[in-house]
């Protein structure tokens, strides 16, 4: 029935969904147009390494700690201020990208942050905390980079 109450016949049907199927994919396109800087994933990926590296290393260098404690906040204060540009540059925050093709399983997309996870937790047992958040740093920052610039979007 259309709008007014009134039925309507199988062309009209078509027409109307062959106009909500195109205003799908124009929408799509506009989004996907949605760009951020250049260079910004790098930044993101860089200042997350680094933010969690200083944490990592303030704790096996006292005599450096208070600065590499300092430089860590203020890396990770750059890291998730660089995410909330990004959150208001495009409208929207890339996560997980949760579309459902033909072969694509949701639990590909939790492989790159678990990856993460468990390289910095084995880099903690020889390593101790140190280890840990140095290797988090790393592998979270690599991680971030890869899904950022879509490689790691299964």
């Amino acid at each position: 029935m259309a709008s007014t109450g009134d039925p309507i016949d199988a062309r009209q049907a078509q027409d109307a969904l062959t106009a909500a199927r195109a205003a799908q994919a124009a929408a799509r396109t506009a989004g996907d147009r949605r760009t951020r800087p250049r260079g910004y994933a790098v930044g993101q990926a860089l200042t997350f390494a680094a933010g969690f590296i200083a944490l990592g290393l303030a704790g096996s260098r006292p005599g450096w700690a208070a600065w590499l404690l300092t430089g860590g906040l203020l890396s990770l204060a750059a890291f998730f201020a660089l995410v909330w540009i990004g959150a208001h540059h495009g409208g929207v925050t890339r996560w997980f990208d949760r579309r459902r093709e033909p072969g694509r399983y949701a639990w590909r997309t939790w492989l790159l942050p678990l990856a993460a996870i468990a390289v910095s937790l084995l880099a903690a047992i020889p390593y101790g905390t140190t280890g840990w958040l140095v290797a988090f740093g790393l592998a979270g920052g690599l991680e971030h980079l890869l899904r950022a610039t879509g490689v790691g979007t299964a």
